[in-house]
């Protein structure tokens, strides 16, 4: 039925088809082909139908109403007239491949990683059409524009062609709210992932994932959102769920959602909250934009310079404190005062009964709440440091400034996206 494609050898682009002339059983020009309608199938999604564009009107053409698509002449020939075709429609199981696959991102859940659709894989199969993959190479992307002939010299990279049966279409499986099946699936990913899902959805999907996913698991996922999204997505929540959901995320990247949310919502979200982190949030809002105040995060460990390893070690274990907190631990004397640091590396390998003071860097390097971000950064650069410490004029700590807040900060905006959280 499709000439010029060899039956269960050759396949084509989704591509190739797109726009090629529609002929009635006459011979007569009645439009375009718009789209193809298949059936969704995790394993191999078989073409039902095709979308014509008729003048103003947007038309079916069932399967068996197709007598032949002409690759080569770029013609889609009928077995019927004109009027024997119906209006455009999708049944719940079936995927308009150009509107839903091409150009949108999916997943390749073998690789876990995200693609960009540049091409639909067609192929012959007993007689009918299927969707064999996607291809997400450039080559693909060139043809499509008119230059094959570059197309051809283009390597080739390995990922670029994904077999549907690696091809997971989250994202348009949840813009038709089929949540149990797409969910499942979402749940297993790393909050990253989910992350870039909940970017690609409208906010009536974004709000059943995040509704959906456990706290600490959309906390994590909000942190992991475009910045722009952030707040919305929070605004978005019943405010209790939101409050729930902002206790859990980290003190500086709460402060920072806060402060793009409207005043009287964050005004409600802070009142919700337990009186504690109430009082840290509003503390991290009152400093400066841009200034190591506004960077830094309020969980950090402080222990007694007398203390000993056996003792620091057995706090660590009862208190369990956030991972990026124990990267370094803060030495303060007897009136709270920064007077050394100690990396949780020479904690393990030391003497069980050394004291702290025996083992800590006394010289440590700081900054005060009112240095500005450029200067956090060039500190903590030229230093090798992982977290900078915040202290006040008595040093006495305020809060830590870690690297990936300080890269956030200084780096350029188009290289955001590509940092990873090196805390998380």
């Amino acid at each position: 039925m499709v000439s010029g494609v060899d039956d269960d050898a050759g396949s084509l682009g989704l591509s190739e088809l797109e726009s090629i002339t529609v002929l009635d059983v006459d011979g007569h020009e009645i439009g375009e082909l718009a789209d193809l309608v298949a059936v969704y199938d995790p394993d191999r999604p078989v073409v039902t139908a095709f979308i014509v564009q008729h003048d103003d009107e947007v038309l079916r053409a069932r399967w068996d109403q197709v007598s032949d698509i002409d690759v080569d002449e770029k013609e889609l020939r009928l077995s019927v007239t004109l009027a024997a075709l119906e209006p455009a429609s999708l049944r719940g199981d079936e995927l308009a491949l150009v509107e839903s696959v091409l150009d949108n991102q999916v997943l390749d859940v073998r690789r876990r990683k995200f693609v960009r659709v540049q091409d639909v894989v067609l192929r012959t199969h007993e007689g009918s059409l299927v969707v064999a993959g996607v291809d997400a190479s450039s080559s693909a992307f060139v043809r499509r524009i008119g230059l094959g002939f570059l197309s051809r010299k283009m390597p080739r990279r390995a990922g670029d062609l994904v077999p549907w049966e690696d091809v997971n279409l989250i994202s348009v499986r949840l813009s038709r709210l089929n949540f149990v099946e797409a969910f499942a699936e979402l749940a297993e990913l790393h909050p990253a992932d989910i992350a870039d899902v909940v970017d690609q959805v409208g906010p009536r999907e974004r709000a059943a994932v995040l509704g959906a996913l456990n706290t600490q698991l959309a906390a994590d996922t909000l942190q992991e959102m475009d910045p722009e999204l952030r707040a919305v997505a929070l605004a978005e929540m019943p405010p209790e769920r939101a409050a729930a959901v902002l206790a859990e995320i980290d003190p500086d990247e709460a402060a920072d959602i806060l402060a793009d949310l409207p005043d009287p919502v964050a005004e409600e979200l802070l009142t919700r909250l337990p009186s504690e982190a109430e009082s840290a949030l509003r503390g991290l809002a009152s400093h400066p934009e841009h200034s190591a105040g506004s960077l830094m995060t309020i969980e950090f460990v402080t222990m007694p310079q007398e203390q000993t390893v056996a003792e620091t070690l057995a706090r660590l274990r009862r208190e369990r404190p956030p991972t990026h907190a124990i990267t370094y631990l803060y030495v303060v004397d007897d009136e709270q005062r920064l007077v050394g640091v100690v990396s949780l590396r020479d904690v393990v390998l030391a003497e069980s009964d050394q004291r702290l003071a025996q083992i800590m860097e006394t010289e440590v390097v700081d900054a005060t709440a009112d240095v500005d971000e450029e200067e956090v950064g060039r500190r903590m650069t030229r230093y090798n440091l992982l977290a900078l410490p915040v202290v006040d004029a008595e040093r006495r700590m305020l809060g830590l400034v870690t690297l990936d807040d300080a890269l956030d900060a200084i780096v350029p905006d188009e290289w955001k996206r590509r940092l990873p959280r090196i805390f998380r």
